[in-house]
């Protein structure tokens, strides 16, 4: 695992107040983070992993460089 920090550019998401709410149980259970951006930063790793995993994200080589 990575030990220094990226360089990251914020971007700011609109959620439903639903999907806020329910997060917000989650930070009172404490299960996955201890404030609403941590739970869904820990929400969203998971589900990149488990995608990558299950095959579902792929990165193709159309042979451009960055």
């Amino acid at each position: 695992m990575a030990t220094e920090k990226a360089e990251t550019d914020r971007v700011p998401i609109t959620l439903a107040l639903s999907t806020i709410a329910y997060l917000e149980k989650l930070v009172k259970q404490g299960t996955h983070g201890t404030s609403v951006p941590g739970v869904a930063r820990t929400l969203v790793e998971e589900g990149i992993r488990l995608a990558i995993k299950d095959g579902l994200l792929s990165i193709r080589d159309n042979g451009k460089t960055p």
